[in-house]
């Protein structure tokens, strides 16, 4: 310790083991993109570690984007948004597939109106939103030989039902937004979905239109043509 800041503090001698020794001058020897060190010695760095650690067994004191990644990954949350959540209260879970948030969240996340969102671009913010909110552990998605776009949804839920919702859910929101035909099949612990654009999907016209028209009569939903 040579700096007037590192004096006058408690000294501390012990042993670590030669794993946890590499760590500590990896961190100690750490630097920025302007390439300045970030600690610069074993003192500043065991500092920070004990921070991190105090605040880990405190979790009161954190902020709440800190307290939200921790209740995240630690004890699996999900984020919802209130329209949704209070569509779920209804007792109809189909309530939901009409009254939600994600329009206004793949919005938001892109930057522009719907209109402006090409397939890809939603079924991009998709992948990553789904995870980032906690609904799926890992989701895959790839254009197929005939234009359409595959959609692989992992979770650990362990339940048919958990991908039933979500199933339906998407096929109702991208034959709305996109005017896609969706088929979707369903395992304990993941959801595969094929999404068919117009485009390739010329000879499904009729079925979507009476899809389209029974949720419509069903859950009262102005026409979307």
């Amino acid at each position: 310790m040579t700096d007037k800041a590192e004096r006058g503090k408690p000294r501390l001698h012990t042993t670590i083991s030669k794993e946890k020794e590499d760590i500590l001058n990896k961190y100690v020897n750490l630097i920025d993109t302007y390439g300045n060190e970030i600690y610069g010695n074993k003192s500043r760095v065991i500092e920070k570690a004990l921070e991190l650690l105090y605040n880990y067994h405190n979790p009161e004191i954190e902020d709440c984007q800190t307290i939200w990644n921790r209740t995240r990954n630690e004890l699996g949350m999900v984020l919802l948004g209130k329209t949704t959540f209070l569509a779920l209260l209804s007792g109809d879970y189909k309530q939901a597939f009409k009254e939600n948030n994600v329009l206004e969240l793949i919005e938001w996340y892109n930057e522009k109106l719907i209109d402006d969102i090409s397939l890809e671009e939603l079924l991009e913010a998709i992948k990553d939103l789904w995870v980032v909110l906690n609904f799926f552990n890992k989701i895959r998605l790839h254009k197929g030989s005939k234009g359409n776009y595959i959609m692989s949804f992992h979770h650990d839920f362990q339940s048919k039902e958990y991908g039933k919702f979500w199933g339906g859910f998407f096929n109702i929101f991208l034959l709305f937004q996109k005017d896609c035909n969706v088929e979707y099949f369903i395992r304990d612990s993941f959801v595969r979905l094929v999404i068919n654009p117009p485009e390739a999907d010329s000879k499904r016209r009729t079925a979507k239109y009476n899809i389209k028209r029974t949720f419509e009569k069903t859950h009262n939903v102005d026409k979307m043509d």
